[in-house]
C-alpha cells in the first residue's frame, strides 16, 4: 500500500450542498477539486437521478459553487462566467444565470448592481436575496472617480467587530435582506440600516429571518422576525435582547427555532428548541436540550463546503445534530420529541429529504466522501468520490481507546498505528489537539493525521473536557482554560503510552490549531515531556486578544469568565504567555496574515517570548489565508503547511535536533 502523502490533499475530490428538485426526481450537488497549477479550487455541479441513482456532470468551468432550484428542470446560479460578469473598479455587480438540467449552456437571467450573497425563490419571478451593503463606500456616481479610488487605501471603522475572518473589514457593513422582482427589475429592502441577517427561509408569503441589529458593539443575542409580502408588515417573534437564535423554520401551526437564553452555561450553550404559535402569537420552550449539538459535524479536513442542515418538509422539522462524536439526521414533530430518522455512523456534511427518503454526503469511520441514499432503513452508496485513493493508500484505522479521567468522566480517544507497523519496533508519537474548544474529533478520515501515520508516527487524539457533543457540563471551560482540559490531555497521553508500549515516550510531539494552538502554547510552559510542538493559529494572551480578535468581546469574555476590567489577572492566569518563561521545547508557529479569529499578534507574542528565552522556534506566515487555512486554504498553501510541520517533527523528534 502506498503512503498518504502531503500533496494528496490537492488530489482529493470533495462533495457538498446536495439539494433535491421541487418534484424530488433529481438532486444536484457541488463537487470540488484542486487545480494545482492555478493554486485554486474548481467547483462544478452534478445532477443525480433519483430513479437510476446515477450522476452526470452539469457544469465544466469550475465556477459554480452556489445554486438554487428555480423549477423542476432549471437551476439559478450565482457565478462569473464571462468577462463582462466581473464588476469594474468601484462597481458592484452580480449576474444570475439559468441552467437547464437537460443540457445546454447556462444563460444570463438577470443582473443586480449589488454584491448579492444569497438568493432564494419565493414564487415565479420573485426572489428574496441578501446583499452586502457598505455604508462607508463612496458612491462613484456622486464623487470623482480618482477620489473614490484613493479612498480604498483607507479603512475607517466605528464598530466592533471591525474585521471578520475571511471577510476583511466589516465595520459599517451589513448583510441586508431584499426582495427582487425580475419582471420590473425592482429591489425592495426589507431590513434596516443596522440590521445584519444571518439566515432566512420562505413559506408562502412569509419570509422568516434571523438577524442582529446593533451599533458600536455586536450582541451575542439575536432576533427572529417574520415579514409578510402581502401586507409588507414585520412581526418581531423574538426581540434582540432575549435569546441567541441559531436556526429557524416554518412548521405546522407556527415556527420552530433553535436558540438559547445562555443560562446557566454562557454564550456557547447548547441550543434548545422553541415553538412559536402563529395563532397565539407567542413562543415557548418545548425541548430543553442537554445532549444534541444541533448543526454540528465532527472535525475533518476532507469536507469542503456545507449544505442544508435545519429545515421542514410538510410541516415537520428535520435537522442535523452531533451526539458524542458522530452526527446524523433527527426529526422534531408535533409531539416535541427528538427522533433519529437516519441510522448512520460517521460524519454528515449536509442533507436533503422529501420526508421519506434522505440524500446526504457522509464519511463513515476511516472513509472519505460518499453520496448516500437512505430510505426504509436501507442505506445505499450512490457515489464514492475518492475510490481509487482509498484502494491504493495505507489508511490507518482508528483504534478506539477511551478512558475514565480522575473526575469520573469518560474521555473518547483514538490511536492510528504507523504504516508497516511492527510489534518489535519503537515509534515516535504525536498528540493532536482539536480546535474550538467546543468541537470534537471522530473516527472519520483525517488527511493530516494519515500523513503522519504514513511517515512512521503513532498518532493519538481525544475529546477532552471542553469538547462538544457530550453536554453543557462537559463542555464548560469558562474560567478554567489550561486546567481540567490540560489534565485530560496529559492523562490521555499516559493512557495511550501504557496501552501502546511501542510508542517511544522520549520521542513525543504535539500539534493543534486555534484552541489546539492555545493548548500547544500552554503545554510549552507547563511540561517538557514533548520533544517538539507545532502551534497553529493560536492564542497566547487573552488580555490582548480581547481587543484585537473578531470574537474577542463575545467569545473571550465568556470563556475567560472575565474582561480586562473585571479581572485582568484571571485572564492573564489563563494566558500561555504568562508561562513562556518556563518553555524549553522547540516550537513551530504557523499563522495566516488574514486570520482575524486568532490575530497575528497572538502568534508573534509567543514567538518573541520563545526567542527572548532562547528556545528553538520558528514562525511561518501565510499570505492570503485566514483562520481556515487547514480546511479551505489554497491547495499549495495546505501542502506547505503540512510540510513545515513534518520537517519540524523530523528534525526535533526523529533526528534529535541535529540538522
Amino acid at each position: 500500500m502506498e503512503k498518504v502523502r502531503l500533496e494528496d490533499i490537492a488530489k482529493l475530490h470533495f462533495a457538498s450542498n446536495i439539494q433535491l428538485s421541487p418534484d424530488n426526481k433529481h438532486a444536484v450537488y457541488v463537487e470540488t477539486k484542486s487545480n494545482h497549477s492555478s493554486n485554486k479550487y474548481e467547483n462544478d455541479l452534478f445532477l443525480f437521478d433519483m430513479k437510476t441513482k446515477t450522476s452526470k456532470q452539469l457544469t465544466f468551468n469550475g465556477k459554480n459553487s452556489y445554486y438554487i432550484w428555480d423549477d423542476n428542470e432549471t437551476l439559478l446560479l450565482i457565478t462569473t462566467r464571462e468577462k463582462e460578469d466581473r464588476p469594474r473598479p468601484l462597481e458592484e455587480k452580480t449576474t444570475i444565470y439559468r441552467l437547464s438540467i437537460n443540457g445546454g449552456e447556462a444563460q444570463p437571467a438577470f443582473t443586480l448592481h449589488n454584491n448579492v450573497t444569497s438568493i432564494k425563490k419565493i414564487k415565479e419571478g420573485l426572489y428574496a436575496c441578501t446583499i452586502l451593503v457598505d455604508w462607508n463606500r463612496l458612491d462613484p456616481k456622486k464623487v470623482d472617480k480618482k477620489v473614490a479610488l484613493e479612498e480604498q487605501d483607507y479603512h475607517i471603522f466605528e464598530e466592533v467587530p471591525f474585521w471578520g475572518n475571511g471577510r476583511g473589514f466589516v465595520s459599517g457593513k451589513r448583510n441586508a435582506l431584499f426582495v427582487y422582482e425580475e419582471k420590473n427589475e425592482s429591489l425592495l429592502r426589507i431590513t434596516e440600516k443596522y440590521t445584519n441577517v444571518s439566515s432566512y427561509s420562505i413559506h408562502g408569503d412569509e419570509i422568516l429571518y434571523i438577524s442582529r441589529t446593533y451599533q458600536d458593539v455586536i450582541s451575542v443575542k439575536s432576533e427572529l422576525t417574520s415579514y409578510n409580502l402581502k401586507t409588507k408588515k414585520k412581526t418581531k417573534i423574538v426581540k434582540g435582547n432575549m435569546l441567541r437564535i441559531d436556526d429557524a423554520s416554518f412548521v405546522k401551526g407556527g415556527i420552530v427555532f433553535a436558540g438559547s437564553d445562555l443560562k446557566p452555561w454562557g454564550s456557547n450553550q447548547l441550543s434548545d428548541l422553541y415553538f412559536y404559535d402563529s395563532k397565539k402569537k407567542k413562543y415557548e420552550l418545548v425541548y430543553k436540550n442537554e445532549e444534541y449539538a444541533i448543526g454540528d459535524t465532527p472535525m475533518s479536513d476532507v469536507f469542503y463546503g456545507g449544505g442544508k442542515s435545519f429545515f421542514s418538509v410538510d410541516g415537520v422539522l428535520y435537522f442535523l445534530a452531533m451526539k458524542h462524536y458522530h452526527n446524523t439526521v433527527y426529526q422534531f414533530a408535533n409531539d416535541y420529541k427528538i427522533k433519529k430518522v437516519v441510522e448512520f455512523t460517521g460524519a454528515m456534511n449536509g442533507f436533503d429529504t422529501d420526508g421519506k427518503q434522505f440524500l446526504f454526503i457522509g464519511n463513515k469511520p476511516n472513509d472519505l466522501n460518499v453520496l448516500y441514499h437512505y430510505q426504509n432503513k436501507k442505506l445505499t452508496k450512490c457515489k464514492v468520490f475518492n475510490e481509487e485513493f482509498t484502494k491504493k493508500k495505507y489508511i490507518a484505522k482508528c483504534e478506539y481507546v477511551p478512558f475514565k479521567n480522575k473526575d469520573g468522566y469518560k474521555i473518547d480517544g483514538w490511536v492510528l498505528k504507523p504504516k508497516d507497523y511492527s510489534s518489535k519496533k519503537k515509534y515516535p508519537g504525536l498528540l493532536e489537539i482539536h480546535g474550538g474548544p467546543r468541537a470534537a474529533y471522530s473516527d472519520v478520515f483525517f488527511h493530516e493525521m494519515q500523513t503522519f501515520a504514513s511517515e512512521g508516527y503513532f498518532v493519538f487524539f481525544c475529546n477532552p473536557r471542553g469538547s462538544e457533543g457530550y453536554g453543557n457540563e462537559f463542555a464548560d471551560l469558562r474560567g478554567k482554560y489550561g486546567t481540567i482540559d490540560y489534565q485530560d490531555l496529559m492523562d490521555f497521553t499516559d493512557h495511550v503510552l501504557k496501552k501502546y508500549p511501542n510508542i517511544n515516550p522520549n520521542k513525543l510531539g504535539t500539534l493543534g490549531g486555534s484552541y489546539g494552538g492555545f493548548m500547544c502554547n500552554w503545554i510549552e510552559g507547563h511540561t517538557d515531556r514533548f520533544k517538539a510542538i507545532a502551534s497553529q493559529r493560536s492564542v497566547s494572551n487573552w488580555v490582548a486578544d480581547f481587543g484585537a480578535s473578531e470574537i474577542g468581546i463575545t467569545f473571550d469574555s465568556n470563556e475567560m469568565a472575565a474582561t480586562p476590567w473585571t479581572d485582568m489577572q484571571k485572564m492573564w492566569d489563563q494566558s500561555p504567555l504568562k508561562y513562556a518563561c518556563y518553555g524549553k521545547t522547540p516550537i513551530l508557529f504557523i499563522h495566516s496574515l488574514e486570520d482575524y479569529n486568532c490575530p497575528l499578534d497572538q502568534g508573534l507574542e509567543m514567538f518573541s517570548a520563545m526567542k527572548y528565552f532562547h528556545v528553538p522556534s520558528k514562525m511561518v506566515l501565510f499570505e492570503k489565508e485566514n483562520h481556515s487555512l487547514s480546511r479551505t486554504g489554497l491547495p499549495k498553501h495546505r501542502i506547505r503547511r503540512l510540510k513545515e510541520m513534518h520537517d519540524w517533527f523530523e528534525l526535533y523528534i526523529k533526528k534529535g535536533g541535529k540538522r
